[in-house]
C-alpha cells in the first residue's frame, strides 16, 4: 500500500461511507443526501432541518406521530 493509498483525505472518505453504511443497516437515512436531493430538485423550498429530518422519517418508518396516536411498533 503506498501512502498515496491512504491519505487523509481518502481516509476521511472511508469513514463517512462506514458511517452512511452503518446508519443505513439500522434504518436511519443520510440527512447529507437528503440535502443534495433538495437542492438540486427543489432549490427554492426550505429543506427540513436535521431534526425535523429525522422525526419525519422515524414517524413514517414506526408509524408515530400525533396523527396516529404516537409511537407504536407493531
Amino acid at each position: 500500500m503506498t501512502c498515496q493509498e491512504c491519505s487523509p483525505s481518502r481516509l476521511r472518505l472511508f469513514s463517512k461511507r462506514l458511517r452512511q453504511t452503518a446508519a443505513l443497516m439500522v434504518g436511519q437515512p443520510d440527512y447529507d443526501n437528503y440535502l443534495a436531493h433538495w437542492a438540486k430538485f427543489h432549490p427554492d423550498e426550505i429543506p427540513m432541518t436535521r431534526t425535523e429530518f429525522f422525526r419525519n422519517r422515524e414517524d413514517r418508518r414506526f408509524g408515530g406521530g400525533v396523527e396516529t396516536g404516537g409511537f407504536r411498533c407493531c
